[in-house]
């Protein structure tokens, strides 16, 4: 038995797949026999001067001993956590600060090239570079978050992909006539290109919207766009909902629409496929295309309105297809073990720096 520290970070008010996955190590780790324990400290993105000074909670605090107990292992997971320090740390990677990286010099960063920013952004990059190398172990949940990671950091990780947070609670039943969305309501999830798809996707075909807004704003725009489009009818807010009706509203969907821009995993890819249902997505997407594949279990198509309301009208207009899609990626699912425990490998090799002396 090991006493072990598993790293979160808590945006406050919001909730995600960062906080599924933590759960879940968490709960593997104790069903293991091991004395796990969670800290989150609360993080927020603004003012971006401030990143820095959280940054530094993580690593002043001495994870040797806590509680008069000796920790033997911190496993870091998420941009500041991993700048905590202990003789024996472990990685696993869900993302890094990607307004510095991979988002910079988009619409979903507010770094500029401004002096200011500039020098904050190289201070962030070479601490992450000294604090991501002396990890034990570095894994990320998905391909692109480790390809991120070498080609930014030039640092080599091992891809660990996290199993379903409701491994077999997934279903397939007749598909009703709505495209199903789910995750948090912000402009990098991109919710609004369905929303302007809409309009083009035959009228019958409703949108059931799960999530939480965590953007100042976001709401206010969504609602704009919905009555631009006179779609008051067509489109559910559903909010947050139980596990058990998220199965059931995957289940009973026509497809699902997930399209973020440049996705470090998604598990929202996979649990469409573990409830037998096409997938529609983008081809910017990053970490969904590690699991759709065009025309074999989904569509991929460019990210703007159009291509996303013909798409799902593919959908729509012959279901009988549509149908097939979601059975093979309901197969592919099952052959790689995802829908299944999957935890064996991840306990075995998160905690490999106890093995070491």
């Amino acid at each position: 038995m090991a006493n072990i520290i598993v790293l979160g970070v808590k945006v406050p008010y919001t909730s995600g797949g960062m906080e599924v996955l933590v759960r879940d190590l968490l709960r593997e780790l104790k069903s293991r026999g091991h004395n796990a324990d969670l800290i989150e400290l609360p993080y927020t993105v603004l003012p971006k001067e401030s990143i820095l000074n959280q940054a530094a909670y993580y690593r002043s605090i001495d994870f040797s001993t806590l509680g008069a107990v000796k920790t033997d292992l911190v496993i870091a997971t998420k941009f500041p956590n991993y700048f905590a320090k202990h003789t024996k740390k472990s990685v696993w990677l869900v993302h890094q600060h990607r307004a510095i990286y991979d988002l910079f010099g988009t619409r979903f960063a507010d770094f500029s090239d401004d002096p200011r920013d500039e020098a904050l952004r190289s201070m962030i990059a070479t601490a992450d570079q000294q604090c991501l190398a002396e990890a034990d172990y570095l894994a990320g949940i998905s391909a692109n978050v480790v390809e991120r990671l070498n080609h930014y950091n030039h640092l080599k990780a091992e891809v660990l992909y996290p199993p379903l947070p409701q491994v077999g609670k997934y279903y397939n039943a007749p598909a009703e006539e709505y495209i199903l969305s789910v995750g948090r309501l912000c402009s990098i999830k991109r919710v609004d290109l369905m929303l302007k798809a809409l309009p083009i996707v035959h009228k019958q075909v409703k949108l059931k919207i799960v999530g939480l807004p965590d953007e100042p704003g976001i709401m206010d725009y969504y609602q704009n766009e919905i009555a631009k489009h006179h779609l008051q009818d067509r489109v559910e807010f559903l909010g947050r909902v139980s596990n058990e009706d998220l199965v059931n509203l995957f289940a009973k969907s026509l497809a699902v629409y997930y399209a973020p821009y440049n996705e470090d995993y998604g598990y929202v890819t996979l649990e469409a496929m573990a409830s037998g249902k096409p997938v529609l997505t983008a081809n910017d997407s990053g970490g969904t295309l590690e699991f759709v594949r065009h025309e074999e279990n989904g569509l991929i198509v460019d990210a703007n309105p159009d291509s996303i309301g013909h798409g799902m009208n593919r959908f729509v207009e012959d279901k009988d297809r549509a149908k097939q899609l979601g059975l093979n990626g309901l197969a592919w699912i099952d052959q790689s073990g995802l829908n299944s425990t999957g935890w064996d490998t991840i306990i075995e090799r998160l905690l490999s720096p106890l093995n070491c002396e």
